[in-house]
């Protein structure tokens, strides 16, 4: 049971930070947020939705989820943001500057 769950969830360490596979599939927390965005909209539209309080709570997270990895929507920006508990942020490359070249 536990060596099937490893295969179907994996998590790999990245230098940009975690990276999450699902069934051997890249999962991007915007995409996840749009996902969970879509089923609290289906379920609202065919009156299988949950309470309002916690379709509330899931709209947020997934808003959350979406703006803060706005840049993987795009393919030319994938992966190009390091992973933060906030916003994502563009890493800033260091250019080793030498004493006599000013």
């Amino acid at each position: 049971m536990a060596r099937t769950l490893r295969t179907l969830l994996d998590v790999r360490r990245h230098p940009l930070g975690p990276r999450v596979y699902v069934a051997g599939l890249r999962v991007h927390e915007c995409w996840a947020g749009l996902a969970a965005t879509l089923v609290v909209a289906a379920g609202r539209a065919t009156d299988r939705s949950g309470p309002a309080a916690l379709d509330g709570a899931i709209l947020l997270v997934a808003a959350w989820m979406m703006l803060k990895d706005w840049p993987d929507f795009f393919p030319s920006r994938r992966d190009t943001y390091s992973w933060r508990v906030g916003f994502h942020r563009r890493d800033v490359e260091v250019v080793p500057v030498r004493r006599d070249e000013r």
